[in-house]
């Protein structure tokens, strides 16, 4: 509970801050919404009661025009509201989504990777966009004041009914009816709906946070399988395989076990409901048999009575909301406290301060000292004891078998992962004091699973909106994509894939040299290529692993890969096996050795002959 309760505090706080008035507009809007029915009640039993008086027509015109007059109002003023909370709402939302996008990247890449963390990114999704979205819990707060309001507009129209009338009275019914206590004959009808409609909304709402728990891993299916039917990348295989049977026949299992689950849903809901509906008529009965009495004794006018009923309609419905609204916004709160618990995660990278130096000859020394690594919720060493210099200028190449180590090395070196044990070194300085942002500036870097996005190709070589037009072209000449751009229509500006207009489709290789070209604008000095060449045969990736190397020739480069034909233009070549720096010196020393590098090699060189 107090948990729900610092969430429903910080939502309040949060909602506030990035949009202020937000909330207050809201509840305005619904404190002149919960009158309406109210004003309408008094001026209705006022013409009433004129009306069988036979009253001037004069005095029954007033009031009717007041009447219609509110009646034409209120709706416009509705309206403008609603109107300014519809787009403060969307603001809201777009900055709700920012937040969540904004923290996405912020977490250190260790922590956003493992599954605990993705599972939670997940519910927050889910929470904050399904059942507890941010403006939905603020309607549901300003439907609270509203009910309260009401409840207070109905309690100050029902008093007049628990005082006694003059009219002299004959027997028990007519004297027990025109005395204040009277009204304990309402009271108690009164709690006993509002105790059974808290009980049935609580079991009515506990049922459908089941169901919703319970279909969230359906949900994301159905997705998966419904999106796959417009995903245009996968059209060809489903078309070649002949498979649109298997994709609807696994669409239609899952929709088919939704449906039983909300069926299931709707059957319970019914039953915990019923109670509620039974005692709901037995309080409708009993209010319009006392009102009605008390009018057949003339102890109040009809239109009173009109009044009375209405009114206490509107109190039992109103209490009976606020035990709905309560345990509603609770639910709420609990989604939303997914989304808190998101945004809190706390990083565990130290953030350093110091710059890295501004040096124009590029002399760094890069040191691996003692470093052992492991992933978070395992006991198995993916390296161990690494020892290493990295001096800048020099070309560099990391071999090994699949799961030796490699592309966990360069993520430490990227600061991608914190070193389990040991240190890593930038010109004798621990990298965890180096400024993040500034570290990050020093590597270009082409993973094996390198992605480029929906954008233009500028966009995608700069990787930023913001770009320089000629670099951008110099570099994808570089890269060996000048002839492709010539033929598109719009040259570099052209975009790609297509989630954009007027995407083009391009190939693995083209794809391939846009990275390369990434690397290269971004001109930093050091570049590593970490076996974004892995689908080409080994001659093809040997040449374009050349001809980058003579691209960035004044800058340190690191070349990884499983086979041998990035080695033998490097000054040095680091053969990994299980996590360990097993061999290192240059081609020919290697070979001399006749140890794991030299048995690879020999492996491979059919391919290179």
């Amino acid at each position: 509970m107090n948990k729900k309760i610092d969430t429903i505090k910080k939502v309040l706080k949060l909602t506030h801050r990035l949009q202020k008035g937000h909330i207050a507009i809201i509840i305005l809007n619904r404190l002149l919404n919960g009158a309406v029915p109210f004003v309408s009640i008094v001026f209705s039993s006022i013409i009433l009661d004129l009306l069988i008086a036979q009253a001037p027509f004069e005095l029954i015109m007033k009031n009717a025009l007041i009447l219609i007059g509110y009646n034409c109002v209120m709706p416009l003023i509705y309206w403008g509201l609603e109107h300014v909370i519809g787009v403060n709402s969307a603001c809201l939302n777009e900055k709700i989504d920012q937040m969540i996008c904004e923290k996405s990247f912020d977490i250190d890449y260790d922590v956003l990777e493992r599954q605990e963390t993705l599972d939670l990114i997940k519910k927050a999704e889910e929470g904050i966009n399904s059942y507890g979205n941010i403006t939905g819990f603020c309607q549901g707060f300003a439907g609270l004041v509203e009910m309260v309001a009401k409840i207070i507009y109905a309690l100050v129209l029902l008093l007049p009914i628990f005082i006694p009338s003059s009219v002299v009275t004959v027997g028990f019914l007519p004297h027990f009816l025109n005395q204040w206590y009277s009204g304990i004959v309402l009271l108690f009808v009164l709690v006993l709906e509002v105790l059974v409609s808290t009980i049935t909304n609580k079991k009515s709402q506990g049922v459908q946070k089941e169901f919703f728990v319970q279909n969230v891993r359906a949900n994301r299916e159905y997705g998966y399988y419904f999106n796959m039917m417009f995903e245009y990348s996968l059209g060809k295989y489903i078309r070649l395989y002949k498979s649109q049977e298997m994709v609807e026949a696994k669409t239609a299992a899952t929709l088919g076990r939704m449906e039983n689950e909300f069926m299931k849903l709707m059957k319970k809901i019914n039953r915990v409901q019923l109670p509620g509906f039974l005692v709901q008529f037995i309080v409708q009965a009993v209010s319009y048999i006392f009102v009605g009495l008390k009018a057949i004794f003339g102890f109040i006018s009809v239109g009173s009575a009109l009044k009375f009923i209405t009114a206490y309609a509107n109190l039992v419905g109103s209490i009976t909301s606020i035990s709905y609204q309560i345990i509603d916004l609770g639910i709420k709160a609990e989604y939303l406290s997914y989304f808190y618990d998101f945004m809190e995660i706390e990083n565990k990278r130290y953030e350093g301060t110091i710059p890295t130096e501004k040096r124009n000859d590029n002399e760094f020394e890069i040191e691996f000292r003692n470093v052992s690594f492991k992933y978070a919720n395992s006991d198995s060493y993916v390296l161990k004891h690494v020892n290493h210099k990295i001096k800048i200028g020099t070309k560099t190449a990391i071999v090994g078998k699949n799961g030796a180590g490699k592309t966990t090395f360069i993520k430490l070196l990227c600061r991608l992962y914190e070193p389990t044990e040991g240190q890593i070194l930038l010109n004798g300085i621990d990298i965890r004091y180096y400024d993040y942002v500034d570290y990050a500036q020093l590597f270009a870097v082409v993973f094996q699973d390198f992605n480029l996005f929906s954008f233009s190709i500028a966009e995608n070589v700069a990787f930023n909106c913001d770009y320089d037009a000629d670099r951008v072209t110099e570099c994808l000449v570089k890269a060996g994509l000048e002839e492709r751009i010539a033929r598109m229509k719009d040259g570099i500006q052209t975009n790609i894939y297509q989630q954009e207009e007027n995407g083009v489709e391009i190939s693995g290789g083209e794809a391939q040299k846009i990275a390369i070209a990434r690397a290269l604008y971004k001109d930093a000095p050091l570049v590593i290529l970490d076996e974004p060449t892995s689908a080409l045969d080994p001659v093809s990736e040997y040449e374009i692993y050349k001809k980058f190397d003579e691209m960035v020739e004044d800058k340190t480069s690191v070349y990884i890969s499983h086979r041998m034909s990035s080695c033998r233009f490097c000054d040095n070549i680091l053969v990994f096996d299980d996590g360990q720096i097993v061999e290192q010196g240059n081609h020919e020393q290697l070979l001399v050795k006749n140890g794991l590098y030299s048995k690879l090699w020999n492996a491979q060189a059919q391919y290179y002959s």
